[in-house]
């Protein structure tokens, strides 16, 4: 009879054992718990902080040591490549792009023939960075570009398409293009050049991002990174917007502006 007590008597230990376990695994997970939600406090707090201090330099706004609204301040590229912090009175043209105009330049156009920023005074212009070969948005960029052409034939100014892939986009293949858009290249021009040129213009004086990417694993059409905004400049030369070819609004505004700001032609086809 004893003999078989034993082997009760010798696992009562173990059931409590486990019963003292039990509280101590409760408060584990608690802590553990309470440990993952500081965590993700603190990182919703940093973002928070993160993502305001991003406004402010977006907006490019400082402010006074009493905390009021203080000098806006826009960066303006200057011809040596360096950057000059200029402060600008509120209601005043905050336009960030120089007021000395772009940079002067000598591209191809399709015949062969150099133009230059002499070439395009005296009218504004619009002009895209784009490549033939591209498969992402370059189409629809140059969609956008034909049918302001197109719906604005009686206005007189001048597109331009700036390629950012001069090694493959050479003048017979850029004709070759312009052909197949149906493009008047009397007043729609498609120019190649020296690459480092034609990225540091579009980087110095339009502010916009170029770079081709060297990653070999990439798929062909998506060798080169660039804006897919079409930029307006006036007849004296100076970029006064940006218009992303990607939003149908944008394109929109863009037709108005023209509208407005480029004279009717003395004459057009009918």
């Amino acid at each position: 009879m004893n003999d078989q007590q034993t082997p009760q008597a010798d696992s009562l230990p173990e059931s409590n054992s486990a019963t003292r376990k039990k509280p101590l695994l409760w408060i584990g997970s608690i802590l553990w718990g309470l440990c993952l939600i500081g965590i993700i406090l603190g990182w919703y707090q940093w973002r928070k902080t993160y993502l305001a201090r991003l406004n402010v330099v977006d907006s490019n706004v400082t402010a006074d040591d009493d905390g009021r609204s203080g000098k806006v301040i826009k960066l303006v590229p200057q011809n040596d490549g360096t950057v000059s912090a200029v402060e600008v009175t509120p209601g005043s043209d905050d336009n960030p792009w120089s007021p000395d105009g772009i940079e002067d330049f000598s591209f191809t156009d399709t015949d062969g023939n150099p133009v230059t920023k002499a070439d395009l005074l005296g009218k504004p212009f619009i002009i895209a960075f784009i490549f033939t070969y591209c498969r992402g948005p370059c189409p629809n960029v140059t969609r956008e570009m034909r049918e302001i052409s197109e719906r604005l034939k009686e206005h007189d100014f001048h597109l331009v398409s700036l390629t950012v892939d001069p090694k493959r986009d050479t003048t017979e293949v850029l004709k070759a293009y312009g052909e197949a858009q149906q493009a008047d290249f009397s007043r729609w021009k498609f120019l190649t050049g020296d690459q480092a040129e034609i990225y540091g213009l579009i980087q110095r004086s339009f502010l916009m991002p170029v770079q081709e990417e060297l990653d070999r694993d990439l798929k062909p059409g998506f060798e080169i990174i660039h804006s897919t905004n079409i930029m307006l400049v006036d007849a004296t030369g100076r970029v006064i917007g940006k218009f992303n070819a990607q939003k149908p609004e944008e394109v929109s505004k863009l037709r108005r502006e023209l509208k407005r700001i480029a004279p009717l032609k003395t004459s057009h086809p009918s």
